[in-house]
């Protein structure tokens, strides 16, 4: 009997071993499941995470595209009005080819390009010729207000004694040298655009510390195929204040100064 108490006793205590290896192993498993299932969830959530992101990139892009369009439409249309009001502006009743032709003969007189040809010029043209006695008289018939020259308008007036001072203007206008483009004008943000780089700068300022950090405006940048090295130039000089963050004005800043971002102006 004692034998089998021993028996029975060594029994259980081996039993009572394996049961606490098999919850235990149990346990271990449990334990990894539940880990795998956190970092399934972690990454669904980050993967939710960056799809929200890009949609919103997404939808920025589009708004932006939309209002590119737009503006370009807008700017086509002012464009075609003002080629045609300057087209009726510059209509004349006489011929165009004519005082093209005209100007053209009146420069190899006009030898220093000053815009008018004085006896001195004109006699140097004549030189030789049957008329070269009597340049100084022709030019005093010309020369209407007595400066001792005779500019393009003066020989437009004798030439065209019955044009009207809108044919000397729409005449002198066809001869004018081309106007040099106006200096470009300062580039501005519209509230809508500025809302939306906002959007691009809260999308990335991880730690919501109002500020972009050079590895912040690299991942916001990852799309442009700008290098490394180029956007840590750009880094550096949008960084006004040079406290190596880029406050929103900063970043405003930089996407108006680089032209990646359409303003209006």
């Amino acid at each position: 009997e004692e034998l089998d108490a021993k028996r029975e006793e060594n029994i259980a205590k081996k039993e009572a071993e394996r049961k606490e290896k098999l919850d235990a192993i149990k346990a271990a498993k449990a334990e990894k499941a539940e880990e795998r299932r956190k970092e399934e969830e972690r990454k669904a959530e980050e993967k939710r995470q960056a799809d929200a992101k890009q949609q919103q990139l997404d939808d920025l892009a589009k708004k932006r595209e939309a209002s590119i369009a737009q503006k370009e439409a807008e700017r086509k249309k002012k464009a075609d009005a003002l080629k045609e009001r300057k087209k009726k502006k510059q209509s004349s009743k006489y011929s165009k080819q004519e005082i093209l032709l005209l100007k053209e003969v009146y420069d190899q007189y006009d030898s220093d390009k000053s815009g008018a040809v004085s006896i001195t010029e004109m006699q140097n043209a004549l030189k030789g010729g049957a008329l070269a006695d009597s340049t100084e008289a022709m030019l005093n018939e010309l020369d209407k207000n007595g400066d001792g020259s005779v500019d393009f308008k003066e020989l437009l007036k004798l030439l065209y004694p019955f044009a009207t001072q809108t044919d000397f203007d729409v005449m002198l206008a066809w001869v004018a040298p081309p106007e040099p483009p106006p200096p470009p004008p300062k580039k501005e943000l519209s509230a809508a655009q500025i809302e939306e780089i906002n959007k691009i700068f809260s999308l990335y300022d991880h730690d919501g510390s109002g500020g972009l950090t050079v590895k912040e405006l690299k991942e916001a940048m990852k799309d442009t195929f700008l290098s490394a090295e180029e956007l840590e130039e750009m880094f550096k000089s949008a960084d006004a204040n040079e406290n190596t963050l880029l406050d929103r004005r900063e970043f405003q800043a930089l996407m108006v100064s680089t032209g990646m971002w359409d303003a209006d102006y």
